[in-house]
C-alpha cells in the first residue's frame, strides 16, 4: 500500500494506492498536477489567475484554457441548480470569482486520471473529506466512507461502501457558515449537512454546496438528482437517505463500531 499525505489548497489531501505498480513518482505527478491547480485558481494567492481576474488584471478571455473551461462547466452547474451554486456569490463582494467550491474537486478527478493512467486500480484521493476513489483496498469489497457527525465530532453518522465514485459533503461545522443562500446573503436554516454521491468529484461537490444552500428543501432537490444520491442531516437530527445513497450504505458492525471506515468532513 502506498501512501502520502501532503497539504495542498489549503488542506491535507491523501492520496492511498494499492497496486504494487504504481511508484512515488507516479504519486509525485498527481500533487504536481494539484499544486499547479493550486496556483492557478487559489484565491489567496495574488498572482493566481483567478486572482488576477478579480483584480482587473487578466481578461477572462486571456486566461488560461483550464481557468476559461472551468467558468463555463460553473455557469452550467448555476443553472441546473436553480443558482443555488454560485461562483460570483461566492466571490463575496459581488464582483468576483470564486471557484473554489468546483475546483477542489476537478482537481481531485484529474489526480484520479493521472493514477489510472499509470496503472492504478485500486485507489482513493482524499482532500478535507471529498473523495474520488476506485477500486478496493486488499481483502475487501470496496473502500469504506465514514460520514461525519455534524454535531458530535468524533461519532459517524453513516459509513458507505464503494468501489467507483465520488463522495462530497457540505455543511458549516468545519469551517462555520462560509455557505450562504446566493438568493438572500443568508446562511440556510433547517440543515447541518448534505453529502452527495455520484460518479464526478467536482460535480458533487457543487451539487452538495447547492444543497445546502437551499436549507430545509435541499433534501428533496438532492434526492431528486438522476444517478446520484444524497444523505441530508436536518438541525433537529434526523437523517435522511436517499434511495442512491442507501445502496452505498454499509451496516456497522456487530458490536457497533464504525471506527475504521474513512472520514468525509
Amino acid at each position: 500500500m502506498l501512501t502520502r499525505i501532503e497539504e495542498v489548497m489549503g488542506i491535507p489531501v491523501i492520496v492511498e494506492v494499492a497496486d504494487g505498480e504504481v511508484d512515488e513518482a507516479d504519486v509525485d505527478r498527481a500533487f504536481e498536477w494539484l499544486r499547479f491547480v493550486d496556483r492557478t485558481f487559489s484565491t489567496y494567492i495574488p498572482d493566481s489567475e483567478v486572482s488576477r481576474i478579480n483584480a482587473g488584471r487578466l481578461a477572462l478571455r486571456d486566461a488560461h484554457p483550464a481557468v476559461r473551461s472551468v467558468v463555463r462547466r460553473c455557469e452550467e452547474l448555476r443553472r441546473q441548480t436553480l443558482g443555488y451554486f454560485d461562483i460570483a456569490a461566492a466571490g463575496g463582494d459581488g464582483r468576483g470569482i470564486d471557484p473554489s467550491g468546483f475546483v477542489k474537486g476537478w482537481a481531485i478527478e484529474g489526480a484520479g486520471r493521472l493514477l489510472a493512467r499509470a496503472g492504478a486500480r485500486n485507489w482513493h484521493v482524499n482532500a478535507g473529506g471529498d473523495i474520488r476513489l476506485h477500486g478496493a483496498p486488499p481483502g475487501a469489497a470496496g473502500w469504506r466512507v465514514g460520514i461525519q457527525h455534524p454535531r458530535e465530532r468524533m461519532a459517524i453518522a453513516a459509513v458507505l461502501e464503494l468501489c467507483e465514485g465520488a463522495v462530497a459533503t457540505s455543511g458549516a461545522y468545519e469551517r462555520g457558515e462560509h455557505i450562504v443562500d446566493p438568493h438572500t446573503g443568508k446562511p440556510p436554516s433547517g440543515i447541518e449537512s448534505v453529502t452527495i454521491i455520484g460518479r464526478n468529484l467536482a460535480t458533487v461537490d457543487a451539487y452538495a454546496t447547492a444543497a445546502y444552500a437551499m436549507g430545509r428543501k435541499g433534501a428533496q432537490w438532492a434526492a431528486s438528482l438522476q444517478g446520484h444520491g444524497a444523505i441530508v442531516i436536518f438541525d433537529d437530527g434526523r437523517i435522511a437517505y436517499s434511495a442512491g445513497a442507501e445502496r452505498c450504505l454499509r451496516k456497522a458492525t456487530a458490536d457497533g463500531s464504525q471506527s475504521s471506515a474513512r472520514r468525509a468532513a
